[in-house]
């Protein structure tokens, strides 16, 4: 019996702790940065961002390579020319097998390439028993463009950018998704605070309709009153069924956006509390969201990104010089030592001209064409900045005004309340037309309206501000994941 008593004690323990289950904004946020499909991509898209750096840095270290032709077998039959110039077709079975280590390095600064090779080839004629081999030890050369184009000189500065820029995306991405979380859940306390204000009023309106019937035998009230009351009663019920409905589908729309399961029916969505104090700093906004906003650093990699065209255009559209170069040890021998042990030295050298001499305009028109889209990308940037600079000015007025506005709506809500209990009172003790009465509770329940939207509006503004700057207002620093 003892047991049994005990198992009961935990169980009503238990059966009280969950039906006190409460969720806060934070820990909602907590889901959305680590949990939600928005958090998950915008993590996604960094690491993209970053192996693509990573792929660019690994083009400008030395990379080696092996190629090899073991073996390359023919038998076959071949022409074969004549001293005479006539042709003999011959039966041929040969092997011609070659294998090379390649090795080059990119320079930054000039364009150019360095590389380093060895290369052996074996010859076998198997129909008369040769065998020959050539081989270049080892061979330094570098191909260089005097005037061409040299896109690594820009490469460097558009994969810094372009990882910046991502960077800056992800903070964004997710205060994004933080203030649409924010907007989720306020619709959730919005729906709560319907059904609580809908509930209530069904429980006042039958306890009123019981009094009302009272005194509708006495001879008290009229019959029109009783009918208000049951008019008010069923549009109650109403109000029920619909904020019920209005809240389940607000809780699955946030849920569903942090990637969770939706939670049980006895779960409480606590109210987040106004805690800024003081002036809002509208400079220091301004100044952040020149620095934090991924616009920003757009703007800055579609400039270099427009210079490198303009002078890719001016290279590949005019006087080009190719120089090739290289210096080595070679030898072909049919014996495979000597290729190695007593090799000839070796050098190669070659210049190739590129000179348009009549273009019809081709090469000014390609300038032309890269300068107007850099004058429209400034003007199409310099509009950006004017409405995000706008925005985060009438988004900080908004901030400071939702401030100073929740703190009347404050009060008027709790003496709008007190006003709802004294008519309820005075209704009760025949001192009050119930039209009066009816007045008195739709101006509670209109002012609980007014004071968890402008809640809504406030912590929404919030994280639009954080959005739009990357900055924190109440916690004043930089925002960074």
């Amino acid at each position: 019996m003892l047991q049994l008593k005990i198992y009961f004690t935990l169980l009503v323990l238990t059966l009280v702790q969950l039906s006190f289950a409460q969720v806060n904004i934070e820990s909602i946020h907590q889901e959305v940065i680590s949990n939600s499909f928005v958090g998950k991509s915008a993590k996604l898209d960094r690491a993209m961002a970053a192996e693509s750096f990573n792929f660019y840095k690994s083009q400008l270290k030395p990379n080696l390579s092996l190629f090899g032709n073991i073996p390359n077998y023919s038998k076959t039959s071949s022409p074969i020319p004549q001293p005479d110039g006539t042709i003999d077709f011959q039966a041929i079975r040969q092997a011609n097998s070659s294998l090379s280590l390649f090795g080059t390095q990119v320079i930054q600064k000039t364009g150019g390439t360095i590389f380093v090779n060895s290369d052996l080839q074996r010859f076998d004629d198997f129909t008369f028993d040769i065998n020959q081999y050539n081989g270049v030890p080892l061979r330094i050369g570098i191909q260089q463009s005097l005037f061409g184009y040299n896109p690594w000189k820009h490469e460097k500065v558009i994969q810094n950018l372009l990882l910046t820029e991502a960077e800056k995306n992800y903070n964004i991405q997710i205060e994004e998704a933080l203030r649409d979380a924010t907007a989720f859940y306020f619709n959730i306390l919005v729906a709560k605070q319907n059904l609580e204000i809908a509930n209530t009023n069904q429980a006042v309106n039958e306890k009123l309709l019981i009094i009302t019937e009272e005194r509708l035998l006495l001879g008290k009230v009229s019959k029109d009153e009783k009918l208000q009351l049951e008019i008010e009663l069923n549009n109650a019920k109403l109000s029920v069924s619909q904020a019920t409905s209005e809240l389940d589908q607000a809780i699955a729309t946030l849920y569903t956006f942090t990637g969770k399961a939706i939670p049980p029916s006895t779960t409480d969505f606590a109210i987040p509390v106004n805690n800024s104090s003081g002036n809002l700093d509208l400079e220091k906004l301004l100044s952040n969201y020149k620095i934090n906003r991924p616009e920003i650093i757009s703007f800055q990699r579609a400039k270099a990104e427009t210079q490198q065209a303009l002078d890719q255009t001016k290279a590949d559209l005019g006087f080009q010089i190719d120089l090739q170069a290289s210096i080595g040890l070679a030898r072909g021998s049919q014996k495979l030592n000597e290729v190695y042990t007593d090799p000839f030295d070796e050098q190669q050298f070659n210049v190739s001209l590129a000179i348009p001499i009549l273009d019809w305009g081709k090469r000014k028109s390609g300038i032309n064409q890269v300068k107007l889209r850099e004058q429209n990308l400034d003007l199409i940037y310099e509009q950006q900045m004017l409405e995000l600079e706008n925005t985060v000015r009438q988004s900080a007025l908004a901030f400071t005004r939702l401030q100073y506005e929740i703190i009347l709506l404050q009060e008027i809500m709790q003496k709008a309340e007190e006003r709802f209990e004294i008519s309820n009172q005075r209704y009760i003790l025949g001192n009050l037309d119930i039209t009066n009465l009816t007045l008195a509770q739709r101006e509670k329940d209109q002012t609980k309206r007014n004071y968890i939207n402008a809640l809504k509006n406030y912590w929404v503004t919030y994280y639009n501000l954080r959005t739009l700057s990357g900055y924190d207002i109440l916690e004043n620093k930089v925002i960074q994941y």
